[in-house]
């Protein structure tokens, strides 16, 4: 259990220093591409370590009190899942890897938040985007998260360095 804990208690706020790379508002759209069916992966995948994880619990709840018998045949159950478990957080952390590689942020397993690093206005930001969403239109500050974000405005687009004018 203490290895499904600790993929969940990672700090997706600090991406690593050696893979961070600054985007455009065209750019981290057009990496969108790739980042959709990596985000859907892992938020599968993150439904499944839930799954697990209250099977597990199942099984361990039923452990005391039953006949020797039943308990080879739980252990067997636990050892499986446990497997399963450890699989599919293998996926998980290759998946979030593979959007570090891109040069973006996996910040939520439930709702598929992803950060880009960005320049607005002489600092650093993130354009911010969530699975579901067709294009990047929000950003925010760095020290802040999803409730800090901002539409991309006009503004936005003309004060970042490389971005495209979007707006009519």
């Amino acid at each position: 259990m203490a290895v499904f804990l600790s993929i969940m208690s990672v700090d997706m706020n600090t991406p690593l220093a050696t893979n961070l790379r600054f985007f455009s508002l065209a750019k981290a759209n057009s990496a969108l591409v790739l980042v959709r069916p990596i985000v859907a992966e892992i938020m599968q995948r993150h439904k499944r370590l839930v799954q697990i994880q209250s099977e597990i619990e199942e099984v361990e709840r039923r452990l005391p009190g039953i006949s020797e018998r039943d308990s080879r045949i739980y252990d067997q159950i636990s050892d499986d899942l446990y497997d399963e478990m450890n699989a599919v957080l293998g996926h998980v952390t290759h998946n979030v890897e593979e959007l570090q590689a891109i040069g973006c942020i996996f910040k939520d397993f439930l709702v598929g938040i992803v950060d880009f690093p960005a320049h607005f206005a002489g600092r650093d930001v993130y354009l911010c985007w969530q699975f579901g969403e067709k294009e990047i239109s929000n950003w925010h500050e760095m020290e802040e998260g999803f409730n800090g974000r901002n539409a991309i405005d006009t503004h936005f687009q003309t004060d970042s360095p490389g971005a495209e004018t979007i707006l009519a």
